[in-house]
Protein backbone atom coordinates (compact mmCIF):
# COMPACT_ATOMS: atom_id res chain seq x y z
CA UNK A 1 0.00 0.00 0.00
CA UNK A 2 1.28 3.45 -0.90
CA UNK A 3 2.09 5.79 1.97
CA UNK A 4 2.09 9.57 1.80
CA UNK A 5 3.44 11.96 4.41
CA UNK A 6 1.27 15.08 4.75
CA UNK A 7 2.44 18.21 6.58
CA UNK A 8 -0.48 20.10 8.12
CA UNK A 9 0.01 23.78 8.98
CA UNK A 10 -3.08 25.11 10.81
CA UNK A 11 -1.62 28.62 11.14
CA UNK A 12 -3.77 31.52 12.34
CA UNK A 13 -7.39 32.12 13.31
CA UNK A 14 -9.74 29.60 11.70
CA UNK A 15 -6.81 27.42 10.65
CA UNK A 16 -7.23 24.76 13.32
CA UNK A 17 -10.90 24.20 12.45
CA UNK A 18 -10.49 24.03 8.69
CA UNK A 19 -7.42 21.80 8.88
CA UNK A 20 -9.33 19.46 11.19
CA UNK A 21 -12.17 19.36 8.64
CA UNK A 22 -9.84 18.65 5.71
CA UNK A 23 -8.06 15.95 7.71
CA UNK A 24 -11.37 14.29 8.57
CA UNK A 25 -12.33 14.21 4.88
CA UNK A 26 -8.91 12.87 3.88
CA UNK A 27 -9.27 10.08 6.43
CA UNK A 28 -12.74 9.28 5.08
CA UNK A 29 -11.54 9.03 1.48
CA UNK A 30 -8.54 7.00 2.60
CA UNK A 31 -10.91 4.42 4.13
CA UNK A 32 -13.24 4.53 1.13
CA UNK A 33 -10.46 4.13 -1.42
CA UNK A 34 -8.42 1.58 0.48
CA UNK A 35 -5.37 1.91 -1.76
CA UNK A 36 -3.16 4.32 0.16
CA UNK A 37 -2.27 5.46 3.65
CA UNK A 38 -1.86 9.06 4.79
CA UNK A 39 0.43 9.96 7.66
CA UNK A 40 -0.12 13.44 9.13
CA UNK A 41 2.28 15.72 10.99
CA UNK A 42 1.32 19.14 12.41
CA UNK A 43 3.66 22.14 12.15
CA UNK A 44 3.41 25.73 13.45
CA UNK A 45 3.41 28.94 11.38
CA UNK A 46 1.75 32.34 11.21
CA UNK A 47 1.42 35.60 13.09
CA UNK A 48 0.30 33.82 16.25
CA UNK A 49 3.45 31.71 16.13
CA UNK A 50 5.49 34.89 15.66
CA UNK A 51 3.91 36.42 18.76
CA UNK A 52 4.80 33.33 20.78
CA UNK A 53 8.28 32.51 19.46
CA UNK A 54 9.53 35.40 17.32
CA UNK A 55 9.29 33.40 14.08
CA UNK A 56 6.29 33.29 11.74
CA UNK A 57 7.80 30.37 9.83
CA UNK A 58 10.02 28.19 12.04
CA UNK A 59 12.80 26.14 10.52
CA UNK A 60 11.13 22.96 11.81
CA UNK A 61 8.11 23.79 9.64
CA UNK A 62 10.21 24.34 6.52
CA UNK A 63 12.07 21.08 7.21
CA UNK A 64 8.78 19.25 7.75
CA UNK A 65 7.36 20.46 4.44
CA UNK A 66 10.57 19.51 2.62
CA UNK A 67 10.43 15.93 3.88
CA UNK A 68 6.67 15.55 3.34
CA UNK A 69 5.05 14.45 0.09
CA UNK A 70 2.73 17.47 0.26
CA UNK A 71 1.57 20.15 2.68
CA UNK A 72 -1.85 21.63 3.47
CA UNK A 73 -2.24 25.10 5.00
CA UNK A 74 -5.17 26.26 7.10
CA UNK A 75 -4.81 30.04 7.29
CA UNK A 76 -1.86 32.43 7.39
CA UNK A 77 -2.43 36.10 8.13
CA UNK A 78 -0.30 38.21 5.81
CA UNK A 79 -1.47 41.56 7.19
CA UNK A 80 1.19 44.09 8.23
CA UNK A 81 3.09 43.08 11.35
CA UNK A 82 6.69 43.01 12.56
CA UNK A 83 6.99 39.52 11.05
CA UNK A 84 7.77 38.93 7.38
CA UNK A 85 4.81 37.45 5.51
CA UNK A 86 4.94 33.68 6.11
CA UNK A 87 3.19 33.20 2.76
CA UNK A 88 5.96 34.99 0.88
CA UNK A 89 8.60 33.24 2.98
CA UNK A 90 7.16 29.83 2.14
CA UNK A 91 7.20 30.51 -1.58
CA UNK A 92 10.70 31.93 -1.52
CA UNK A 93 12.35 29.43 0.85
CA UNK A 94 10.81 26.37 -0.83
CA UNK A 95 11.08 27.62 -4.42
CA UNK A 96 7.33 27.33 -5.02
CA UNK A 97 7.48 28.94 -8.43
CA UNK A 98 4.05 27.96 -9.83
CA UNK A 99 0.77 29.01 -8.23
CA UNK A 100 -2.01 26.99 -9.88
CA UNK A 101 -5.57 28.19 -9.21
CA UNK A 102 -8.44 26.26 -10.83
CA UNK A 103 -11.57 28.41 -11.06
CA UNK A 104 -14.69 26.28 -11.48
CA UNK A 105 -18.44 26.75 -11.13
CA UNK A 106 -20.00 24.60 -8.37
CA UNK A 107 -23.63 23.44 -8.30
CA UNK A 108 -26.10 24.93 -5.86
CA UNK A 109 -24.21 28.18 -5.27
CA UNK A 110 -23.86 31.43 -7.18
CA UNK A 111 -21.46 31.81 -10.08
CA UNK A 112 -21.56 34.45 -12.77
CA UNK A 113 -22.09 31.70 -15.36
CA UNK A 114 -22.80 28.00 -14.81
CA UNK A 115 -19.91 26.50 -16.77
CA UNK A 116 -16.79 28.42 -15.78
CA UNK A 117 -13.66 26.27 -16.03
CA UNK A 118 -10.43 28.29 -15.98
CA UNK A 119 -6.96 27.50 -14.68
CA UNK A 120 -4.99 30.56 -13.57
CA UNK A 121 -1.23 30.00 -13.44
CA UNK A 122 0.82 32.65 -11.68
CA UNK A 123 4.60 32.92 -11.52
CA UNK A 124 5.20 32.87 -7.80
CA UNK A 125 8.80 33.86 -6.99
CA UNK A 126 9.64 36.97 -9.02
CA UNK A 127 7.84 40.10 -10.18
CA UNK A 128 6.69 43.14 -8.23
CA UNK A 129 6.19 41.48 -4.85
CA UNK A 130 8.76 43.17 -2.66
CA UNK A 131 9.00 40.49 0.03
CA UNK A 132 10.60 37.95 -2.27
CA UNK A 133 12.17 39.38 -5.39
CA UNK A 134 15.58 40.78 -4.36
CA UNK A 135 18.47 39.89 -2.08
CA UNK A 136 17.37 40.16 1.56
CA UNK A 137 13.78 40.30 0.34
CA UNK A 138 13.55 44.04 -0.30
CA UNK A 139 12.25 45.19 -3.66
CA UNK A 140 11.08 48.60 -2.43
CA UNK A 141 13.16 51.53 -1.28
CA UNK A 142 12.94 55.30 -0.62
CA UNK A 143 15.70 57.38 -2.20
CA UNK A 144 14.15 60.42 -0.47
CA UNK A 145 11.40 60.94 2.09
CA UNK A 146 9.02 61.83 -0.72
CA UNK A 147 9.78 59.08 -3.24
CA UNK A 148 9.20 55.33 -3.14
CA UNK A 149 10.54 53.03 -5.85
CA UNK A 150 9.30 49.46 -6.36
CA UNK A 151 11.42 47.12 -8.45
CA UNK A 152 10.10 44.26 -10.56
CA UNK A 153 12.51 41.43 -11.25
CA UNK A 154 11.95 39.02 -14.15
CA UNK A 155 14.59 36.48 -15.13
CA UNK A 156 14.87 34.31 -18.19
CA UNK A 157 15.10 31.22 -15.98
CA UNK A 158 11.99 32.09 -13.98
CA UNK A 159 9.98 33.06 -17.05
CA UNK A 160 10.96 29.97 -19.04
CA UNK A 161 10.21 27.75 -16.06
CA UNK A 162 6.66 29.03 -15.56
CA UNK A 163 5.96 29.09 -19.31
CA UNK A 164 7.03 25.47 -19.70
CA UNK A 165 5.04 24.49 -16.61
CA UNK A 166 1.90 26.13 -18.01
CA UNK A 167 2.16 24.38 -21.37
CA UNK A 168 2.92 21.01 -19.77
CA UNK A 169 -0.10 21.35 -17.49
CA UNK A 170 -2.30 22.40 -20.40
CA UNK A 171 -1.14 19.39 -22.41
CA UNK A 172 -1.65 17.00 -19.49
CA UNK A 173 -5.18 18.28 -18.88
CA UNK A 174 -5.98 18.43 -22.61
CA UNK A 175 -6.55 22.18 -22.53
CA UNK A 176 -6.81 23.97 -25.85
CA UNK A 177 -5.66 27.53 -25.18
CA UNK A 178 -3.35 29.62 -23.00
CA UNK A 179 -3.88 33.36 -22.64
CA UNK A 180 -0.89 35.38 -21.44
CA UNK A 181 -1.97 38.43 -19.43
CA UNK A 182 0.47 41.36 -19.50
CA UNK A 183 0.86 45.12 -20.00
CA UNK A 184 3.53 45.27 -22.70
CA UNK A 185 2.11 48.45 -24.21
CA UNK A 186 3.36 50.30 -21.10
CA UNK A 187 5.85 47.95 -19.42
CA UNK A 188 7.58 47.25 -22.69
CA UNK A 189 10.82 45.82 -21.38
CA UNK A 190 9.49 43.60 -18.58
CA UNK A 191 6.20 42.41 -20.05
CA UNK A 192 7.69 42.30 -23.53
CA UNK A 193 10.49 40.08 -22.22
CA UNK A 194 8.03 37.71 -20.52
CA UNK A 195 5.72 37.59 -23.53
CA UNK A 196 8.54 36.78 -25.93
CA UNK A 197 9.74 33.92 -23.70
CA UNK A 198 6.21 32.46 -23.55
CA UNK A 199 5.89 32.69 -27.33
CA UNK A 200 9.16 30.82 -27.72
CA UNK A 201 7.98 28.09 -25.33
CA UNK A 202 4.71 27.78 -27.28
CA UNK A 203 6.58 26.52 -30.35
CA UNK A 204 7.06 23.17 -28.58
CA UNK A 205 3.29 22.78 -28.10
CA UNK A 206 1.66 23.28 -31.51
CA UNK A 207 -1.62 21.71 -30.38
CA UNK A 208 -2.17 24.50 -27.82
CA UNK A 209 -3.32 27.91 -29.04
CA UNK A 210 -1.47 30.87 -27.53
CA UNK A 211 -3.16 34.25 -27.22
CA UNK A 212 -2.25 37.33 -25.21
CA UNK A 213 -4.24 40.15 -23.66
CA UNK A 214 -3.58 43.35 -21.75
CA UNK A 215 -4.32 42.87 -18.07
CA UNK A 216 -6.91 45.66 -17.93
CA UNK A 217 -8.81 44.13 -20.85
CA UNK A 218 -8.61 40.71 -19.23
CA UNK A 219 -10.03 42.10 -15.96
CA UNK A 220 -13.00 43.37 -17.96
CA UNK A 221 -13.49 40.26 -20.08
CA UNK A 222 -13.32 37.90 -17.10
CA UNK A 223 -16.64 39.35 -15.99
CA UNK A 224 -18.23 39.83 -19.41
CA UNK A 225 -16.97 36.71 -21.19
CA UNK A 226 -15.34 34.27 -18.75
CA UNK A 227 -16.06 31.39 -21.14
CA UNK A 228 -13.39 32.68 -23.54
CA UNK A 229 -10.63 31.65 -21.10
CA UNK A 230 -9.12 28.20 -20.70
CA UNK A 231 -5.70 28.70 -19.09
CA UNK A 232 -4.49 32.14 -17.98
CA UNK A 233 -0.75 32.67 -17.47
CA UNK A 234 0.66 35.78 -15.79
CA UNK A 235 3.56 37.22 -13.87
CA UNK A 236 3.30 37.41 -10.09
CA UNK A 237 1.31 40.56 -9.32
CA UNK A 238 -0.97 40.42 -12.37
CA UNK A 239 -1.62 36.73 -11.72
CA UNK A 240 -2.47 37.39 -8.09
CA UNK A 241 -5.01 40.08 -8.96
CA UNK A 242 -6.59 38.36 -11.97
CA UNK A 243 -7.01 35.02 -10.18
CA UNK A 244 -8.58 36.70 -7.14
CA UNK A 245 -11.03 38.43 -9.46
CA UNK A 246 -11.78 35.13 -11.19
CA UNK A 247 -12.43 33.48 -7.81
CA UNK A 248 -15.14 36.03 -7.06
CA UNK A 249 -17.01 34.78 -10.13
CA UNK A 250 -17.53 31.37 -8.47
CA UNK A 251 -18.25 32.37 -4.84
CA UNK A 252 -14.54 32.10 -3.95
CA UNK A 253 -14.50 28.29 -3.80
CA UNK A 254 -11.03 28.21 -5.35
CA UNK A 255 -8.08 26.13 -4.14
CA UNK A 256 -4.47 26.78 -5.02
CA UNK A 257 -1.41 24.61 -5.44
CA UNK A 258 2.00 26.18 -4.87
CA UNK A 259 4.38 23.93 -6.77
CA UNK A 260 8.18 23.75 -6.68
CA UNK A 261 10.77 21.29 -7.89
CA UNK A 262 10.65 19.31 -4.63
CA UNK A 263 7.66 20.61 -2.65
CA UNK A 264 3.94 21.15 -3.10
CA UNK A 265 1.87 23.28 -0.73
CA UNK A 266 -1.93 23.54 -0.97
CA UNK A 267 -4.12 26.30 0.43
CA UNK A 268 -7.21 28.33 -0.47
CA UNK A 269 -6.73 31.31 -2.73
CA UNK A 270 -7.79 33.42 0.28
CA UNK A 271 -5.54 32.31 3.11
CA UNK A 272 -6.36 34.91 5.76
CA UNK A 273 -7.06 33.74 9.32
CA UNK A 274 -10.46 35.48 9.79
CA UNK A 275 -9.70 35.65 13.50
CA UNK A 276 -13.18 36.95 14.41
CA UNK A 277 -14.70 33.64 13.24
CA UNK A 278 -12.20 31.39 14.99
CA UNK A 279 -13.49 28.82 17.47
CA UNK A 280 -17.18 29.35 16.69
CA UNK A 281 -17.78 26.30 14.46
CA UNK A 282 -19.21 28.61 11.79
CA UNK A 283 -16.47 28.86 9.17
CA UNK A 284 -16.92 27.34 5.72
CA UNK A 285 -14.45 24.41 5.36
CA UNK A 286 -15.35 23.53 1.76
CA UNK A 287 -12.46 25.27 0.03
CA UNK A 288 -9.97 23.51 2.33
CA UNK A 289 -11.71 20.23 1.57
CA UNK A 290 -11.38 21.00 -2.15
CA UNK A 291 -7.69 21.75 -1.55
CA UNK A 292 -7.38 18.27 -0.04
CA UNK A 293 -8.81 16.78 -3.23
CA UNK A 294 -6.39 18.80 -5.35
CA UNK A 295 -3.53 17.57 -3.17
CA UNK A 296 -4.53 13.94 -3.70
CA UNK A 297 -4.62 14.52 -7.46
CA UNK A 298 -1.10 15.91 -7.29
CA UNK A 299 0.04 12.81 -5.39
CA UNK A 300 -1.30 10.59 -8.17
CA UNK A 301 -4.48 9.58 -6.35
CA UNK A 302 -6.81 11.13 -8.93
CA UNK A 303 -9.72 8.82 -8.17
CA UNK A 304 -9.65 9.74 -4.48
CA UNK A 305 -9.40 13.43 -5.32
CA UNK A 306 -12.36 13.05 -7.66
CA UNK A 307 -14.36 11.41 -4.85
CA UNK A 308 -13.85 14.50 -2.73
CA UNK A 309 -14.95 16.81 -5.54
CA UNK A 310 -18.03 14.70 -6.22
CA UNK A 311 -18.94 14.65 -2.54
CA UNK A 312 -18.67 18.44 -2.32
CA UNK A 313 -20.79 18.82 -5.47
CA UNK A 314 -23.44 16.45 -4.11
CA UNK A 315 -23.68 18.31 -0.79
CA UNK A 316 -23.92 21.70 -2.52
CA UNK A 317 -26.44 20.49 -5.09
CA UNK A 318 -28.69 18.97 -2.44
CA UNK A 319 -28.57 22.24 -0.49
CA UNK A 320 -29.70 20.84 2.85
CA UNK A 321 -26.31 21.58 4.36
CA UNK A 322 -24.83 24.92 3.33
CA UNK A 323 -22.29 27.22 5.02
CA UNK A 324 -23.19 30.66 6.31
CA UNK A 325 -21.11 32.57 3.77
CA UNK A 326 -22.97 30.82 0.93
CA UNK A 327 -26.43 31.61 2.25
CA UNK A 328 -26.99 28.67 4.59
CA UNK A 329 -26.90 28.13 8.34
CA UNK A 330 -24.83 24.96 8.75
CA UNK A 331 -21.88 24.64 11.09
CA UNK A 332 -18.35 23.66 10.15
CA UNK A 333 -18.80 20.21 11.68
CA UNK A 334 -22.15 19.64 9.93
CA UNK A 335 -20.66 20.46 6.53
CA UNK A 336 -17.65 18.23 7.16
CA UNK A 337 -19.86 15.34 8.27
CA UNK A 338 -22.06 15.74 5.19
CA UNK A 339 -19.06 15.52 2.84
CA UNK A 340 -17.66 12.53 4.72
CA UNK A 341 -21.06 10.84 4.54
CA UNK A 342 -21.17 11.29 0.76
CA UNK A 343 -17.70 9.81 0.44
CA UNK A 344 -18.75 6.81 2.52
CA UNK A 345 -21.86 6.38 0.40
CA UNK A 346 -24.35 7.33 3.10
Amino acid sequence: MKKYSIALIPGDGIGKEVIAAAKEVLEAVQISSGGFNLEFEMYPAGQEEFANTGSALPQETLAGIRKADAALIGALNASPSPAPSPVGQLRKELGLYADVRPVTSWPGIWSIKPDIDIICIRENTEGFLADRNLYMGNGEFMPTEDVVMSVRVLTRHGSERIANYAFELARKQKRKKITVVHKSNVLRKGCGFFLEIVREAAKKYPEIELTDEYVDNAANNLILKPEKYDVILATNLFGDIISDEAAALVSNLVPSANIGEDCAVFSPINHEGKNSQAGKNTVNPLVHIICAGMMLEHLGEAEAGHKIYQAVKAVLKEGTVKPLDLGGNSSTSEITSAVCGRIAGN
